[in-house]
């Protein structure tokens, strides 16, 4: 009896040490420019869970989300009882699972930890369970959609399909998606959409394209995509034919909020999580960072309703008959609207106000981070939002 009562304790104390890493885990990535906010129910551990051990858990406690040399680095976690290898190692097994971010140049790798969206979840492509992504799904219900909405400027923006552009918008380079490719050099690769896979392994495939390999990563996710198999690298030509079936499907253009992108999502609205998260608000243009927005001429309307249809943000304000304008609180300037209408009555805008990108990741984070509201700023902000209010 004494045997069984000490092997009970000794296993109560495994698991409750084990808890407490992942907690200290979840308490340091909550620190980060966009935080890991900690739940009741305790869902944010079990994803950690399934993307680090305990031992990778307690290493990733030593990374910043500012890229850094293993040197750097270790020098922070020598004094723990590491060794040089066997901290390497650490860090190239969470790099390989998606857990944190690496990048090489010249020779030299950086490591660096990284948010829920756009990172550790996008970098599980070919490790995904259906309960993880269920997981996944409460996480963003009970925290991380306040989290990623009331960030001063969001992860990722919107910019106007290729075909509904023309030369009087006189395009910005960072909006022009063919400009975006040209100037990438040879670091393009195509990868499942993580959205579309996730509601494929709950039964809910997409309705808006039988196609997965949708994603296009440029540059240093190019290089981890590829490094790690979750991705293949791709022609210019191949990208410019998967973003021009993209937008025929009806997709959303959506890279990352960067002048030189390094992520391009297409995104629907049966799938996507962000889309889903920015179409229940009322402003939804509050959250999205876009240089555009639609304009209907009621005069040349034929009603035939494909805008309606096309819209993923219900921004088109009907009669019942017929489109009567453009709801500017609504539209994100996709321009889907625009390439679809027959009579060509609608056309894209620019607004008043540009919004110009950070030029790279860290300049992103070190705004949001200067501009991060606490826990009573951020349920202010929503509770304002989801009355209708401008945020």
């Amino acid at each position: 009896m004494n045997t069984i009562i000490t092997d009970l304790r000794n296993r109560l104390k495994i698991k409750s040490d084990a808890k407490k890493t992942y907690r200290a885990l979840q308490k340091h990535l909550n620190t980060m420019p966009i935080g890991y906010p900690s739940t009741p129910t305790g869902v944010e551990l079990r994803l950690l869970e399934h993307i680090f051990t305990t031992e990778e858990a307690l290493a990733a406690l030593n990374l910043s989300w500012r890229l850094e040399t293993f040197e750097e680095i270790f020098q922070r976690a020598r004094h723990k009882g590491y060794s040089e290898g066997q901290f390497l190692d650490l860090l190239n097994s969470m790099a390989a699972k998606g857990g944190i971010f690496s990048t090489t140049s010249g020779g030299q790798t950086r490591y660096a930890c990284q948010p829920l969206v756009f990172g550790m979840f996008d970098m599980q492509v070919r490790r995904l369970t259906p309960n993880y992504y269920l997981s996944v799904r409460d996480y963003f219900l009970q925290g991380f959609t306040m989290e990623y909405l009331t960030s001063k400027v969001r992860q990722m923006r919107v910019i106007p399909i290729r075909s509904s552009l023309i030369p009087q918008l006189s395009i910005s380079a960072y909006d022009d998606i063919r400009q975006i490719v040209d100037r990438t050099k040879d670091s393009i690769c195509v990868a499942d959409c993580i959205c579309k896979t996730s509601m494929e392994s709950v039964g809910k495939p997409c309705r808006a394209t039988d196609r997965r390999g949708i994603c296009i990563f440029l540059r240093d996710f190019h290089d981890i995509f590829v490094r790690n198999g979750w991705g293949r690298s791709i022609s210019k030509q191949e990208a410019y034919e998967i973003l021009d079936q993209n937008e025929k499907d009806g997709l959303v253009l959506m890279p990352s909020s960067l002048r030189e992108p390094q992520v391009v999502c297409s995104c629907c609205g049966c799938c996507c999580g962000i889309i889903s998260m920015v179409s229940v608000m009322p402003r939804a243009v509050d959250f999205v960072e876009s240089n555009y927005r639609a304009k209907l001429n009621t005069a040349t309307c034929t009603g035939c309703g494909t805008c309606q249809e096309r819209c993923l943000m219900q921004a088109v304000i009907s009669d019942g008959a017929k489109p009567m304008a453009i709801n500017e609180r609504r539209c994100i300037g996709c321009g889907l609207c625009v390439t679809t209408c027959q009579s060509n009555s609608l056309s894209l805008v620019r607004k008043e106000k540009e919004f110009v990108p950070p030029k790279d990741l860290e300049e992103l984070y070190t705004f949001i981070d200067k501009n991060k509201k606490g826990t009573l700023g951020k349920f202010a902000m929503m509770s304002k939002a989801f009355r209708g209010r401008e945020v």
